[in-house]
């Protein structure tokens, strides 16, 4: 694909060794799922239904915050959890996911191998964190994408090029931020010329003022669908997801989606299994579902993120050249490496500054 030179840098490359081809025969009836909103293909679960006859339920959440709390509330009641990158290390870290037992998920091999081994889930690496369980492999790829600004062309005489052209005076009444106070906070940081997972206290008290400066002309905060705003005229500019723009521009060609020049957000959405998961038997079965080609085609045609799957574009190419082309023209959903040379990630800051974050993101927004 168009990013792999870029994705050797930011993830370890590497092969899992070949996984046997029979997946166990499914005990369990029924599959709880915790997800984003709107980020599985309602086809996709009823697919799975039908193929296994294992009842889905799907619960959801906007954050990965919310997520890691959630899961931590009601421990043994979710088998299938989408966690983002530094979420996925902060559960491996507490043991809170089970290893992946890849002989029943063989598609995970239509996995582009560049999203194999990242640095939050190396796999079968010789060395790292927990050299007790080096060589397990505790999430699969589900998508990928980055974090930027999306605007109406119409609407908007000058274009935006950087994240402080948030605070121009004209977008005041006129903006849609995300509800999400790492990518918020982080923006924030890096307009004040600080890293994006600033610890110093001083530094994102700096952040949250800031950020107090552009609240008077935010309309809303939604980390789920923000995209609406921007298609009903609304909001003008905005923070959004890739997958939100790509969304947005499918509707209106004049919303452009631009990567900041201080460096737009990266992240890495994952699949994997709590540790006491009550149906671990559906949970593989499903994570193997999704994985498969026609399948993880679906995600991308309701939910235009980017796709780390190489045989569901393969697949798309064949069977939906319209899809894919707009997909592959898309610098939202198939950004160049160019595009993303200065992408930002959101790391793990430790349980007392990820709280810190949320206090003062909560006193910003009210919530």
């Amino acid at each position: 694909m168009s990013a792999r030179r870029l994705f050797c840098l930011l993830l370890t490359i590497g092969l899992l060794a070949a996984c046997a081809p029979a997946a166990a025969r499914l005990t369990s009836t029924e599959l709880n799922l915790y997800g984003f909103t709107d980020y599985v293909p309602a086809d996709l679960l009823a697919g799975f239904e039908a193929e296994t006859g294992v009842k889905v339920t799907y619960d959801t959440y906007s954050t990965n915050e919310e997520m890691l709390a959630g899961l931590a509330a009601n421990p043994g009641r979710y088998d299938v959890i989408i966690p983002s990158d530094y979420a996925v290390e902060i559960l491996i870290n507490q043991d809170a996911l089970q290893p992946l037992d890849l002989a029943l998920i063989p598609n995970y091999n239509n996995v582009d191998p560049a999203f194999l081994t990242p640095y939050f889930d190396p796999g079968g690496a010789t060395a790292g964190r927990r050299p007790a369980f080096r060589n397990a492999k505790y999430s699969l790829p589900y998508q990928w994408g980055t974090t930027g600004i999306a605007y109406d062309a119409t609407q908007v005489s000058e274009p935006l090029t950087s994240w402080a052209d948030l605070w121009r005076p004209e977008l005041a009444g006129h903006l849609v931020v995300l509800d999400d106070a790492r990518e918020m906070m982080g923006l924030a940081l890096q307009v004040l010329g600080y890293d994006r997972n600033e610890t110093n206290a001083a530094r994102l008290a700096e952040a949250q003022t800031k950020l107090k400066e552009l609240a008077p002309g935010v309309i809303a905060y939604d980390a789920d669908a923000p995209e609406a705003y921007l298609l009903s005229g609304e909001a003008w500019a905005g923070v959004v997801y890739n997958g939100n723009a790509a969304l947005a521009t499918r509707q209106n060609p004049n919303i452009v989606y631009v990567f900041p020049a201080e460096g737009a957000g990266i992240w890495f959405d994952n699949l994997a299994i709590p540790a006491g998961a009550p149906h671990p038997d559906a949970a593989a079965a499903f994570i193997n579902y999704v994985l498969a080609p026609e399948n993880s085609a679906l995600i991308t045609r309701d939910f235009p993120y980017s796709n780390p799957n190489a045989a569901a574009l393969d697949f798309l190419q064949e069977n939906d050249p319209d899809l894919y082309a707009a997909y592959t023209g898309s610098n939202a959903s198939n950004p160049s490496p160019d595009a993303l040379a200065g992408a930002r990630l959101v790391k793990d800051v430790g349980p007392a500054t990820s709280a810190l974050y949320e206090q003062l993101w909560a006193e910003i927004t009210g919530n």
